[in-house]
């Protein structure tokens, strides 16, 4: 995919750490192709919604750093903050790039996080979440982004599940893959938890762009500015803006009860 902006000349640390598992065998230049690429992506955003900087930045999940080290590189001046459930991959990021380090718990709404950063990358986590979990996932993000902040994310959209109904037989081969495109058809939501998780909620799950955007019209505050499919890797690309009170809460869940419009308009 051509490049969104040349970012050759950025000074970026290309240590590895031992124990990061996103380096795939004999194409080490991938890990950094889709680390650039998320900058490049987090660029547009800043351009989409006039942000020209990002003081506070939150990488979750960090890893071991394949795009924090992207975001080090750029946005030298910002306090990034590290957060992982491998403590490992938070180490290294404290470590090499000098983020902060914020251990995370499978429970979100747990971590010590307020409305406190400018900028949320979130790559490739909702697509391995239930929907209980990723709807809790989306609503911790909107709390911890100030007024006039961002939040990049990254879904399983309708390039994954096309390949799975092509029978492509090295996207995902430990679901139930029938199981998983019954339920995006008929819903535009589907999980499936990996065959080898018996414990824990830990998957895969996709989502159709109607879906979520029937799931942002339950948040007046946020604004769509972007929805890009196939944009990192095989994975759609969303990007939000905070604004609070932009919409009227005409749209969205059941907290939407009847006679909102009157009460709005003071009737």
């Amino acid at each position: 995919m051509k490049a969104l902006y040349d970012f050759s000349q950025l000074a970026v640390d290309r240590t590895l750490a031992p124990r990061d598992g996103m380096v795939a065998a004999g194409v080490p230049e991938l890990y950094f192709d889709l680390g650039r690429r998320a900058l490049e992506l987090i660029h547009f955003s800043s351009v989409l919604c006039d942000r020209p900087h990002y003081p506070d930045i939150l990488d979750l999940p960090c890893g071991h750093g394949r795009v924090l080290r992207w975001l080090r590189a750029h946005y030298g001046y910002a306090q990034i903050t590290a957060c992982d459930l491998d403590r490992d991959g938070v180490d290294f990021c404290a470590g090499q790039f000098g983020a902060k380090p914020v251990y995370s718990q499978p429970d979100l709404s747990q971590l010590p996080f307020q409305a406190q950063f400018d900028l949320i990358w979130v790559g490739s986590l909702v697509t391995h979440l239930s929907e209980d979990r990723w709807r809790a996932t989306l609503d911790c993000l909107i709390k911890w982004t100030r007024d006039c902040g961002v939040i990049v994310f990254t879904t399983q959209g309708r390039c994954f599940t096309s390949l799975l109904a092509s029978g492509r037989q090295d996207v995902s081969e430990n679901i139930d893959k029938a199981a998983l495109l019954d339920q995006y058809a008929r819903t535009g939501f589907a999980y499936q938890k990996y065959f080898e998780k018996e414990h824990g909620d830990y998957g895969v799950a996709v989502t159709s762009p109607e879906w979520l955007m029937r799931v942002l019209q339950q948040y007046p505050d946020i604004i769509m500015r972007a929805y890009l499919e196939e944009a990192w890797g095989m994975q759609d690309v969303v990007i939000l803006y905070k604004k609070a009170g932009h919409y009227a809460p005409l749209l969205g869940g059941p907290e939407q009860k009847p006679g909102l419009l009157g009460r709005l308009l003071g009737r």
